[in-house]
């Protein structure tokens, strides 16, 4: 038989004591001492060293807590999912997301996910800077960047592929370089991240090495919707993704440079708390993205078989 006073000993090995765990479980703390003494009785062991000031697990305690602890957790949890699931996803989702991407690549994605799911409200804050989930109260975070959060999960979702582009003007006006060295001779337009405000490298695939390039010129930004416009204005060459220049390359007013030296694709991550258990909110908002984003590489392999 079950002691029914397990999940309570549970509570109070993760919180340290009797009253955090009584305040998680929604009950007073003589109730969980009470709780933790009938089921010391019950099973003939000293669970906890108690004093005025501390308490400390026994050797019987944690025996016990190693080899039931995750069996409890993962019974809650599933009873949660299952009453979960039965309830109509719905509430406040706050999703931090880079400026650029999220409005080109996530933000078209959502008028049907808010007509299938009319009752979450998403709370989007579009920010090219990685912030700290927890303190800033978002339930998922999207980043191209190693999150430096160990506590999260990170699922990859996108392969954003990087390229070289330039305007009509700027090339006409000062030549095409035909190498990754030759970039040396051209106004580059650096992206530096409003996190670390370290400048980025560029990165290219040349004589089967991966080589790496300080971009040296007389702009900076920390946006890239900015390095576009001043692509558009033909101030110089910059890196970004093909999926944000898509657009103007079709229509002729960017043109792609250094083609063949590419680097591979950058992953983007979706990141939520890493436990099992997700609000039904959070689950079917992470489980849309996976379904209805295509990634550029995919995108750009199919517009090269139309084109044979």
């Amino acid at each position: 038989m079950i002691p029914n006073q397990l999940h309570i000993f549970n509570a109070v090995v993760k919180n340290g004591n009797f009253s955090a765990a009584a305040r998680q479980l929604g009950t007073s703390s003589a109730a969980v001492s009470k709780a933790i003494a009938t089921l010391e009785k019950s099973m003939s062991l000293r669970l906890f060293h108690r004093t005025t000031r501390s308490l400390a697990l026994t050797e019987d305690g944690d025996d016990l807590y190693r080899r039931t602890g995750h069996l409890v957790e993962q019974l809650e949890d599933q009873i949660r999912l299952s009453s979960d699931r039965q309830q109509t996803p719905s509430g406040r989702l706050k999703v931090n997301l880079p400026d650029s991407f999220g409005r080109m690549m996530v933000l078209p994605l959502l008028p049907e996910f808010l007509e299938q799911y009319p009752e979450i409200e998403l709370d989007l804050n579009f920010d090219d800077r990685i912030g700290d989930l927890a303190k800033e109260g978002a339930d998922v975070g999207i980043g191209v960047l190693n999150n430096p959060e160990s506590s999260l999960i990170a699922r990859d979702f996108y392969q954003l592929q990087p390229v070289l582009v330039a305007s009509d003007a700027y090339l006409e006006r000062y030549g095409t370089p035909r190498s990754p060295q030759e970039l040396a001779q051209h106004n580059c337009i650096a992206y530096r991240s409003p996190t670390t405000g370290r400048k980025f490298d560029w990165s290219f695939h040349q004589q089967d090495q991966l080589i790496q390039i300080e971009p040296q010129g007389n702009l900076v930004v920390n946006s890239i919707s900015a390095a576009m416009k001043a692509v558009d204005l033909g101030i110089g060459i910059a890196r970004i993704g093909i999926g944000h220049a898509r657009n103007c390359l079709q229509q002729g007013c960017f043109k792609r440079v250094l083609e063949e030296f590419e680097a591979d694709p950058l992953k983007v991550r979706v990141y939520y708390a890493s436990r099992s258990y997700l609000p039904a909110k959070t689950r079917v908002f992470i489980d849309y993205l996976m379904q209805h984003t295509q990634d550029e590489r995919s995108v750009e392999l199919e517009e090269m078989i139309h084109t044979l």
